[in-house]
């Protein structure tokens, strides 16, 4: 279990003991924190058959043998395929959660991106919530429960997984070779440790550099070309990059480098080259960058 999320795991143990664990709760908080991974290892604890009222698996079970070979039939794991999770597999779900048990313990249900069920599957999700039955578990994530149906948020027990012990994450990061000192947009992200391996292990550490260096020079002329041919090697960088030039301009209405007016003006640009990113099918992000980067160019200078 990741260090910082230990304070999380022991508020959940608490409850369990006391017997007050809610079948259904839904954890969440930011990318890159560990949501999953705390899901996974409820999942085991829950379905250990050596555990019990202890949320630690015991590694060395029947069950737990079965979920280190990804094989275990009484755990289902839900993920969106694409933009949504549909009624068919909720439907699947409910079928899944009221059979009996094939280990004669517990079942346990994992739904990673519970906002993206449509009306339909959040719908077929309620009477498992509202009804259920012994032994059945229920471990829903998302990044942003305001997001999620309030029809399911109200039947779910809501438990914020964040990083509450930044020494613990700075450790953490050195022992992965990360440290604070590498880079001066590093400490932006100390609340997704996870996210900072990632980039670390596929080598981007650099290329989100270039993107924080080119977010402080939008003012100035930046080559359009070359942050569209960084973003498009990974666009999922795109969000990243916009938050770098939203933090550069805030920045600079804190230094006095910039009028509220005009800061205002910058910001509204980036918001609408954010959401149409997100947002618009087929969109050039080469034709987008460049006119991102000419409209603050006319407004910062």
């Amino acid at each position: 279990m990741y260090p910082w999320l230990e304070p999380v795991l022991s508020q959940l143990q608490t409850s369990y003991q006391q017997q007050r664990f809610h079948h259904a709760q839904l954890l969440y908080g930011m990318v890159g924190v560990g949501k999953l991974e705390l899901a996974q290892s409820l999942a085991a604890a829950l379905l250990c058959k050596q555990a019990g009222t202890s949320l630690y698996a015991c590694g060395q079970c029947k069950s737990c043998l079965l979920l280190e070979a990804d094989n275990h039939p009484d755990k289902l794991l839900i993920t969106a395929e694409t933009q949504s999770i549909s009624v068919d597999a909720i439907r699947g779900l409910n079928e899944f959660i009221f059979h009996s048990a094939q280990q004669g313990g517990n079942k346990v249900v994992v739904i990673d991106g519970i906002e993206k069920l449509t009306e339909s599957a959040a719908n077929a999700l309620l009477k498992t919530l509202e009804e259920p039955a012994k032994g059945r578990y229920l471990l829903l994530l998302c990044n942003d429960s305001a997001r999620v149906a309030a029809t399911v948020l109200s039947r779910c027990n809501k438990l914020n997984v964040g990083v509450f012990d930044g020494n613990a994450v700075e450790s953490w990061l050195a022992q992965q070779g990360i440290h604070t000192s590498q880079f001066p947009w590093i400490s932006n992200f100390m609340s997704q440790p996870l996210l900072l391996q990632k980039w670390s292990q596929m080598q981007q550490l650099n290329d989100i550099d270039y993107l924080w260096q080119s977010a402080q020079r939008l003012g100035e002329g930046v080559d359009s070309d070359a942050l569209t041919k960084a973003l498009q090697a990974d666009t999922s960088l795109i969000q990243v990059f916009c938050g770098f030039a939203l933090a550069a301009i805030n920045n600079r209405i804190v230094t006095r480098q910039l009028d509220f007016s005009k800061a205002q003006a910058a910001i509204g640009i980036v918001r609408r080259f954010s959401v149409d990113q997100h947002t618009v099918l087929g969109l050039n992000l080469s034709l987008s960058l460049s006119r991102l980067c000419y409209q603050l160019q006319q407004t910062l200078r």
